[in-house]
């Protein structure tokens, strides 16, 4: 009984919404930056580095801490009022170090004006700690807020975690969820519109975490790829992937909900038995569309596209995959309007279908 104990636990936290785990660091009528969010591509190289936090617009106002803790370094130059303590950097910042369940947990708050704490001060959570700025590597006056889980360092592989499902604006909720196979920054929509308009003037749809950081995390419980935070109570479906991937939830004020509970497990996986290549969605289509194919054993897997003439197209897939359902966009931007054939090449087994580009 001991040992199913904590596989029941853990099936309890995906079955049902989990709460808050942090006090919002700023008032509920200042935005977080709906259009840089955590894990999104980094303005200076979005191939390889991510947002490791979310910017708050506040401006050169008061920051709160957001759970009970110590100030564990204070970063700061009181002669460089541009570029602070790390001019091309946070700027002046400052950690505080608390802790979640049994684990260190460090808040960065950066781009700050001043600090307001020493370093070794106590501090409890909604205790004024620094005033925001734009020192550093900044666009414009904000707090960036990042957490990170283990470890202050910056060097430290997968410790950062979504402020998002950490804290909220009182009343509401937020989302998270795991897209099989979605490709990194994948755009995910929700509809309709969840943010609560005042405040927020940003956020237009959310992106799939861009793992090819590797400092960008997972959180601990919920192994998420996408979470839209700050969301008005309502029922939203969620899309991605031109519809393969398609939610509905209901949410509800301080709750943090999982778009794919167990009972919404892609049936496909558990019924197929045998190698499948599927007709791609859309079809017809415009500039892109999604193909899956099911091996239920591992396999080096060749995809490639060909017109009526049996011209070779393009290469979607060539590398080993392992079972399960697979899923690859094939984008056809550069490409005239017509009839193409896609063929799947997985050891024995060959199949072809047809799809129809209309531009």
């Amino acid at each position: 009984m001991l040992k199913i104990l904590p596989l029941f636990l853990i099936l309890v936290q995906f079955l049902y919404p989990q709460s808050f785990r942090l006090k919002r660091p700023v008032p509920d009528h200042i935005q977080i930056n709906g259009s840089y969010l955590y894990g999104e591509p980094n303005i200076r190289d979005p191939q390889n580095r991510a947002h490791t936090g979310v910017d708050i617009l506040v401006r050169y106002d008061t920051v709160y801490s957001a759970c009970d803790g110590i100030i564990y370094f204070v970063a700061y130059n009181p002669y460089d009022t541009i570029g602070g303590y790390e001019p091309n950097g946070a700027g002046n910042y400052i950690f505080i170090k608390g802790q979640w369940k049994g684990k260190d947990l460090y808040l960065l708050y950066g781009h700050l004006s001043k600090p307001l704490k020493n370093q070794g001060d106590s501090v409890k959570a909604g205790e004024p700690v620094a005033i925001s700025g734009n020192t550093g590597y900044s666009t414009g006056p904000h707090l960036h807020f990042e957490i990170r889980l283990g470890t202050p360092r910056y060097e430290s592989y997968r410790t950062r975690r979504n402020p998002e499902l950490w804290f909220a604006m009182n009343g509401t909720g937020a989302i998270y969820g795991k897209i099989p196979n979605a490709p990194n920054s994948t755009r995910v929509d929700i509809s309709p519109d969840p943010k609560p308009r005042p405040p927020y003037t940003t956020f237009s749809y959310a992106l799939t975490y861009n793992f090819n950081d590797p400092y960008i995390g997972s959180d601990d419980i919920y192994q998420e790829n996408y979470a839209i935070g700050e969301v008005k109570p309502g029922t939203y479906t969620i899309t991605a992937l031109n519809g393969l991937y398609k939610r509905t939830v209901t949410v509800r004020a301080g709750e943090i909900i999982n778009a794919d509970p167990p009972s919404q497990v892609a049936e496909e996986e558990v019924k197929f038995n045998k190698f499948e290549l599927f007709q791609n969605y859309p079809n017809p289509f415009n500039t892109s569309t999604v193909i899956r194919y099911y091996l239920p054993e591992p396999r080096r897997v060749i995809l490639k596209v060909y017109d009526l003439l049996g011209r070779e197209i393009k290469t979607l897939v060539d590398e080993e995959k392992g079972s399960g359902l697979h899923y690859v966009i094939f984008n056809a931007d550069d490409l005239a309007s017509g009839v193409y054939v896609y063929t799947i090449f997985a050891g024995d087994f060959i199949a072809s279908k047809l799809m129809i580009f209309v531009k």
